[in-house]
């Protein structure tokens, strides 16, 4: 009787409750989207969704329903100060549903600091390990955790990649490849590795599949083009730190080609030094032979070491023939008959 009386003056409430009671069960893998589902037909649900989550003559599993299907919407929007006010309020009665484990990672990330955001990745890993065949749960840690490596300073370790990247995979699996946001999860951790063109091919199909009856469409949409630019902009990062590494390599490289040839240079000084006193001590013969031989010598020695930066290869043989032809001049020099 009570309820006839309801659903005379209230429509919407009494749709909306007999919608919330043909859900599945809080533990079913398919209630996250079954809610999603059932808040699309009704225009503004919050409301009634307030009404009803304190309503205590409705049996429990609506009542939670309908207080999931709040949060969703305040999270959509960004209310966290109501978000964490419904999620206090009702931790007393529903606080052992595994879900609360995910409200409770939302409000941590909420946060904004890199130690909120680790702490809320651990609760996402929790649930996941209380209820591993639900979607949502499961991209819930791979959102939360491929965010703080973002905005990690240090270099990401592979392993945590890897470990991003199943479970964003077993995501889509579950979902069967139904929920568009997924895949925009998906080009996140694709672009972290460096893989431009697969990030850009998962984000275009992001876009592709989002559903554009969806209330929240304009919203993606601007989430996933602005996951669009940054993949454009880490690619150019990408791109100028190689250019950088490249410089600072050629850099170092022609810094020890110089003090190599500094070297040389002084080595070449203190020959010549050392073979014109040598000379100036022998007879003409022999002196004129020992500079021949110094001279040929030094041709050689620089020839050689302009092999590692001059292309002019010619050249080089050339100045390397003109050095070994004074070394076998100032050697053979007494049996060409000069006395």
């Amino acid at each position: 009787m009570r309820i006839s009386r309801r659903r005379s003056s209230d429509p919407d409430r009494d749709r909306l409750i007999a919608a919330l009671a043909r859900l599945p069960s809080a533990s079913d893998r398919d209630f996250p989207q079954a809610v999603r589902s059932a808040l699309e037909a009704f225009t503004d649900p919050e409301p009634i969704l307030r009404r009803l989550v304190t309503d205590h003559s409705l049996p429990r599993a609506p009542r939670f329903a309908a207080l999931y299907a709040l949060l969703l919407r305040l999270r959509r929007e960004e209310r966290y100060a109501e978000y964490s006010e419904f999620v206090r309020r009702f931790e007393g009665e529903f606080g052992t549903e595994p879900y609360f484990l995910t409200f409770r990672a939302i409000l941590l990330r909420a946060r904004g600091d890199l130690a909120s955001l680790r702490s809320a990745v651990e609760l996402s890993r929790q649930a996941v390990n209380l209820m591993p065949q639900v979607a949502g749960i499961v991209h819930q840690l791979a959102a939360f955790w491929i965010e703080y490596l973002e905005r990690l300073d240090a270099p990401v370790p592979g392993r945590d990649l890897d470990e991003v990247e199943r479970h964003v995979d077993k995501a889509i699996a579950l979902s069967h490849g139904g929920v568009a946001h997924y895949l925009e999860t998906k080009s996140r951790v694709l672009m972290m590795r460096g893989e431009f063109d697969a990030a850009r091919a998962a984000i275009g199909q992001a876009i592709e599949s989002e559903p554009r009856s969806s209330r929240d469409y304009q919203r993606r949409l601007t989430q996933y083009q602005t996951t669009r630019v940054r993949i454009e902009l880490m690619e150019e990062r990408a791109r100028w730190q190689r250019s950088h590494q490249q410089f600072h390599a050629e850099l170092a490289e022609f810094k020890g080609q110089q003090l190599q040839l500094l070297g040389l240079l002084a080595a070449i000084v203190a020959f010549i030094v050392t073979a014109g006193n040598i000379a100036s001590q022998t007879s003409g013969v022999d002196g004129i032979r020992l500079i021949m031989a110094a001279a040929g010598a030094i041709a050689v020695v620089f020839g050689t070491f302009s092999l590692l930066t001059s292309n002019n290869l010619r050249r080089v043989l050339l100045t390397v023939a003109i050095g070994c032809t004074l070394i076998g001049v100032g050697i053979l020099l007494p049996t060409l008959g000069v006395e």
